[in-house]
């Protein structure tokens, strides 16, 4: 599924089915079974998700964008493979310094991640700042680390919590 084409950002209309929350699902469906990313290559990464990843000759990586119209947002994901440490990268981001208004965009949410991972196997840590905030959720199972880090909140409503979104997820092997 990797390609030969030079590298650019897709829209949604090339990839109808290729969805943000599709997206994040196709790249948690590449820990099933995982023990390690260790010698995990751009075709097994590639026949699991089955996402078109090219090679981005700045990055260094083979990576899939789908870059909304009409907005800074986007979302992304990233093969490291050239050297160690191997990671595979899920992105839901924007372009520039400043937040865009409105809504941020929002392919998966923590718990929903938290639980499918936990039912895995994956063990749960939060990695927090001086204060007690969450700068990263950790999850860890044999020899793969997942990190999660959250994107802005959205709420809901007045009288409703706030969803939990996810910003980035990393697939590394842990030390």
């Amino acid at each position: 599924m990797t390609s030969t084409e030079p590298f650019r950002p897709n829209s949604p209309a090339e990839y109808p089915e290729l969805t943000p929350l599709e997206v994040g699902n196709r790249v948690l469906r590449l820990l099933d079974g995982l023990k390690t990313t260790d010698g995990l290559t751009l075709d097994e990464v590639a026949a699991k998700t089955g996402l078109p990843l090219k090679y981005e000759p700045r990055g260094k990586a083979h990576a899939l964008i789908i870059k909304l119209q009409e907005s800074p947002w986007f979302y992304s994901v990233v093969y490291r493979g050239a050297k160690p440490p191997i990671a595979v990268e899920l992105n839901y981001a924007y372009d520039g310094d400043t937040p865009p208004a409105g809504e941020p965009l929002c392919g998966l949410e923590l718990e929903v991640v938290a639980k499918r991972l936990k039912d895995n196997g994956f063990m749960m840590r939060i990695d927090e700042d001086g204060i007690g905030q969450p700068l990263a959720y950790i999850f860890r199972r044999d020899r793969v680390d997942v990190q999660v880090v959250l994107a802005p909140s959205i709420s809901r409503g007045q009288s409703a919590t706030s969803r939990l979104c996810i910003g980035q997820l990393m697939i590394t092997s842990a030390d």
